[in-house]
């Protein structure tokens, strides 16, 4: 994909700015260029998604995009664009994979939790809430007469709030 920057859109030091709208502008619009031309299916931003890097230090943004292309074994390409320090927009090529992907997080890397939402139409980037995160957890030596559906429910809840449980009745 071709794109021309238009002016203004890039800061002094050739970096984005720091409230990036994620939408395309008209000037911007006149110079995409898809490689995709005759697919009839052809999708746009609703097979994308917002990423952001929840770490304390700069991680090794290639390596991470390799080793999730490796784990995530879509059936078209996935490309990553970085917006800043920690957000990256995530262009996946077919809608199938990006709900795969996104049903299946969280994603780790590197011991850093990488915490993706749907791409929103003319949202910006502080409009996105990556500070809510799913998250199955495993409980431990809870005494076997303890052990029912309740039980689940009332230590999930004191944690925070439960979406589901996966409990298969004994009886």
């Amino acid at each position: 994909m071709l794109c021309q920057i238009c002016e203004g859109s890039v800061s002094e030091n050739g970096g984005l700015r720091e409230s990036v709208n994620l939408v395309v502008s008209p000037c911007e619009s006149k110079w995409v260029i898809s490689t995709k031309r005759n697919n009839e299916n052809l999708q746009g931003y609703e097979v994308w998604a917002v990423g952001k890097i929840m770490a304390k230090e700069k991680l090794n943004r290639e390596a991470m995009y390799r080793v999730l292309k490796s784990l995530w074994f879509t059936k078209d390409e996935v490309n990553f664009v970085a917006f800043n320090k920690d957000v990256i927009l995530v262009k996946f090529g077919d809608i199938e994979d990006r709900t795969r992907i996104l049903n299946l997080m969280p994603w780790l890397f590197n011991q850093c939790l990488f915490a993706m939402l749907p791409f929103i139409k003319g949202q910006e980037l502080k409009g996105y809430d990556f500070n809510i995160n799913p998250f199955w957890i495993r409980i431990f030596n809870i005494p076997l007469e303890q052990m029912d559906r309740q039980m689940a429910i009332d230590v999930g809840k004191a944690i925070e709030v439960v979406v589901a449980i996966d409990w298969r009745d004994r009886e």
